[in-house]
């Protein structure tokens, strides 16, 4: 049995760490799945419960039992009764909601399996100026057994420093990008764009005028820093925390939206979650986390974007897929399969609000470079197997991907809907092994003739 007069205090510090509302931060809400509470928060929110009950918790060695809310009540009124912490006892916890990624189409690894890591995200509402992280310099006492069965799809927003002569550096939006304001007016949400493409695909839609809601759930650091961005280069956003597979988060999201803009004109469905790894060793939960996320998360936030279209008099909806939804590859059977509903997903959706004058289409991308196919086993010979197999030996950049989206969300796609759009240079129509190509030199000289 939680004290009442513990709990409301309790739930008092983490709303003030975290500037959650207090009304999500309920007995059962996991820390890291419900609440996306990563080290260094936990490190903040213990400071905090030192200073409300006068307790030196930063000293004590971490317990991985502890992950609910109601777990650090009880783990605090441990230390009020005895002076000495109380063990939670492990509890087999039911399959928890997807941890939105965010992400892009991709990632094929052939002859790869890769270990999985959870990738920490954050919260925050209506922030724009980006906070300092301090490092962890302490164990801390909340901080749950890290997730490894879990990896974000998520490519990221650079491209790789590699001195190729056929591989162009890209630079990050805006710069570069064309002055005409195509989107201006019109309010656009990316799901999952703290960090990784869901960055990109902001920027660049910022950079045609649209004002952005940047939003994260693991990455509210990087999804602040994201807005700040926007608006330092002359553009307009804000940051909404919240998960896509909460319903009390997009409930608070879609809210804050309607009475700040009255209004939705663009959602980009970019939030992702799935495992890496053998698909025979998938199991119910992964099934779980996958589907909730890419499936019925986008399904949500569709439906209530949708009403805030038809009060904008029509809008458009991207979902983002991958190469692997058609065919097998090694290691992303489980993002294969979701990515292949989200195709299938987006066509409905075509379809059913059509007459509300809202369109909706996917694309699909390939491999990106980045970061995450850094993070591979043997990176670089992959990077080499995939550039080999790619018609232009090139994989896709992040600006691939952003600069499709903007396309198909402006009114000079309008004749375009429930279409499925692949971005990946070619990579997914080699059939038959590498391409025949000239190098360098000879490309030269042909264009010299």
């Amino acid at each position: 049995m939680i004290k009442e007069n513990i709990f409301p205090r309790v739930v008092q510090c983490i709303s003030t760490s975290t500037r959650y509302p207090t009304e999500l931060l309920t007995a059962d809400a996991d820390l890291e799945n419900d609440l996306g509470i990563d080290s260094v928060k936990r490190l903040e929110i213990v400071v905090a419960l030192e200073e409300e009950f006068g307790l030196p918790l930063s000293n004590q060695e971490r317990d991985p039992s502890i992950r609910t809310i109601a777990d650090i009540t009880r783990w605090i009124e441990g230390f009020l009764a005895g002076g000495a912490p109380v063990h939670v006892a492990p509890v087999q916890p039911a399959a928890q909601p997807p941890v939105p990624h965010q992400s892009v189409p991709h990632q094929s690894v052939p002859h790869q399996s890769v270990p999985h890591q959870s990738v920490p995200h954050g919260p925050v509402q209506h922030q724009n100026a980006p906070q300092p992280v301090a490092p962890q310099t302490n164990p801390v006492a909340l901080t749950p057994q890290p997730n490894l069965q879990r990896r974000d799809f998520g490519a990221p927003n650079q491209m790789p420093q590699r001195s190729s002569p056929h591989f162009p550096q890209t630079p990050n939006p805006p710069e570069n990008m064309g002055q005409v304001k195509s989107l201006r007016g019109r309010v656009a949400l990316v799901t999952g764009s703290g960090r990784g493409v869901g960055r990109v695909i902001a920027r660049v839609l910022a950079s045609k005028g649209a004002t952005v809601i940047v939003n994260s759930f693991h990455s509210r650091d990087a999804g602040e820093q994201t807005a700040a961005e926007i608006v330092a280069e002359g553009g307009s956003a804000i940051h909404l925390w919240g998960s896509i597979t909460n319903s009390a988060h997009l409930d608070q999201i879609f809210s804050q939206i309607e009475s700040q803009f009255g209004k939705l004109d663009i959602l980009v469905c970019n939030a992702s979650d799935g495992r890496i790894g053998s698909f025979m060793e998938l199991t119910p939960d992964d099934w779980d986390r996958a589907f909730r996320t890419n499936v019925v998360g986008h399904h949500q936030c569709a439906m209530r974007a949708s009403g805030l279209m038809q009060a904008a008099g029509g809008g458009s909806i991207v979902t983002m897929s991958a190469v692997g939804s058609n065919g097998w590859v090694h290691g992303l059977g489980s993002q294969g399969v979701v990515k292949a509903a989200v195709e299938t997903l987006t066509r409905y959706l075509a379809c059913e609000l059509a007459k509300f004058g809202i369109r909706a289409n996917c694309v699909a991308g390939g491999p990106v470079y980045g970061e995450l196919l850094d993070k591979f086993p043997n990176s670089q010979a992959v990077q080499n197997q995939w550039e080999k197999n790619t018609p232009d030996g090139q994989l896709c950049s992040p600006l691939d991907l952003a600069n499709a989206i903007a396309f198909l969300v402006g009114e000079d796609a309008k004749g375009i809907n429930g279409s499925v759009w692949v971005v990946d240079h070619g990579f997914s129509a080699v059939a038959g092994g590498p391409p025949d190509r000239v190098n360098e030199r000879e490309r030269v000289a042909y264009a010299q003739r």
